[in-house]
This record gives structure tokens, C-alpha cells and sequence, in this order.
């Protein structure tokens, strides 16, 4: 069985090689460099859309919300 640490060390080392490999195949043609861009902003693209939903998610549960507030005088 492999230890927790063999393996964060193996993940660490896969990230790290990583970055040529992706160099190696974006230089093989022109469309693969295209796909490996689109690629990267997509990604990008997700995980900024979630990051700003998580974001606003936190500023709203630490914001006090307003409810002891009269309803507006059209309303009565």
C-alpha cells in the first residue's frame, strides 16, 4: 500500500514535470498549440467564474444582513 506521503511526493513531481510535456505537444503542430490554448482558457475562464461565486458567497455571509427594516411606504 502506498503511504500518503509516497504519494503527495509523487503528485508534486508530476506537477513539476508536467509544464515541459505540455511544451513538448503544443510545439508538435500549430492545432495542438490552438487546443492547448482554448484548453487553458477554459479552464481559466471556470475557475474564475468560481472563484468570483465563492467570493461573493463569503461577502454575503459576513455582511449583517438589514432585517429589521420597515417595508417602504408604497408597500402599506
Amino acid at each position: 500500500m502506498v503511504s500518503l506521503e509516497t504519494l503527495f511526493t509523487q503528485l508534486v513531481d508530476s506537477i513539476a514535470d508536467v509544464g515541459p510535456e505540455f511544451l513538448d505537444v503544443a510545439t508538435r503542430d500549430p492545432i495542438s498549440a490552438v487546443l492547448i490554448a482554448f484548453g487553458a482558457l477554459f479552464v481559466f475562464a471556470s475557475v474564475g467564474a468560481f472563484g468570483a461565486l465563492t467570493l461573493g458567497a463569503l461577502v454575503d455571509l459576513l455582511t449583517p444582513s438589514r432585517v429589521g427594516r420597515k417595508p417602504p411606504r408604497e408597500a402599506r
